[in-house]
């Protein structure tokens, strides 16, 4: 990773955030084959925001159950594994960054939502592009939902600075990314794969969040990384008047890079048009 080196020469100026306890016990659950997912829902439980997520998702359409789910222990057998890690991941860091919403100029629901989005839609994605990718849909879910979490870490650590990021990408129409770049010489995308390390999450989702933005070598290489790049595009123009074109320019992108037909992709992406998404949390 190209700019971790430089990443850490700033290590007294940016904060990652230590992985929360219920996901370090969640992911060792995960590796040991002696603890079932029975024994992962009774970990969840002790967390009632975990808990109330859980129970949330294991009810929705999305696994279309007869009988309602009212205990993390079931939940956790219905949704997997995986998905219990994601949820963890998800509260935790909501709880982490909560102090941020009274930062003006920058809105912290809108991030969420576009993270949820672009998870959801990742997840989506994944699955047609399995062939491709060889990686567990959740696992892209999790590249999904951190891949721009590197702009509140920056944010809690740089606060004024990174508001003039902000002020900068509106003032001359460039991407937040270069402005990030202008100010700190890096930006949240390689903060965001550090993080993916420092939590010991897959090599590939560390690598998703790195190149999600580019280079366009990276994106056609790495399906992974494709994934990640179309979801996020996608999730930036649900409900724009740009969203059909968009669609059809990304769709020969998800035919090359992942394989993907045409039609499957416009099928996958008008699930996401004019969404309104639950924020995290």
């Amino acid at each position: 990773m190209e700019k971790r080196a430089l990443l850490e020469a700033f290590g007294d100026r940016i904060s990652l955030p230590s992985l929360p306890e219920v996901v370090l016990r969640i992911t060792a659950a995960i590796d040991d084959p002696a603890i079932g997912v029975a024994e992962m829902g009774r970990i969840a439980s002790e967390d009632p925001a975990v808990t109330a997520r859980v129970l949330r998702l294991a009810n929705s359409g999305f696994y279309g159950l007869s009988e309602p789910v009212t205990s993390a222990e079931r939940a956790v057998t219905v949704i997997g594994a995986r998905a219990l890690r994601n949820v963890a991941m998800q509260c935790s860091i909501v709880r982490h960054y909560e102090h941020l919403r009274a930062i003006p100029d920058f809105d912290l629901d809108e991030l969420w939502r576009h993270l949820t989005l672009t998870a959801q839609l990742a997840q989506s994605i994944a699955v047609a592009a399995h062939p491709r990718t060889r990686l567990n849909a959740d696992d892209l879910y999790a590249c999904g939902l951190l891949h721009d979490v590197g702009k509140v870490v920056i944010l809690d650590s740089r606060t004024d600075e990174y508001l003039e990021c902000i002020r900068i990408a509106r003032r001359t129409a460039a991407q937040l990314h270069d402005a990030e770049r202008r100010v700190f010489g890096f930006s949240h995308v390689e903060v965001g794969a550090m993080l993916a390390v420092q939590w010991q999450l897959p090599e590939k989702v560390a690598q998703a969040i790195e190149f999600h933005h580019g280079p366009t070598h990276a994106i056609h290489e790495y399906p992974h990384v494709g994934v990640i790049a179309l979801a996020d595009q996608l999730a930036y123009r649900a409900g724009s008047e740009t969203f059909d074109s968009a669609v059809l320019k990304l769709s020969h992108v998800a035919e090359r890079c992942l394989g993907i037909g045409p039609q499957t992709f416009v099928a996958l992406a008008e699930r996401v048009r004019g969404a309104d998404v639950e924020a995290l949390g």
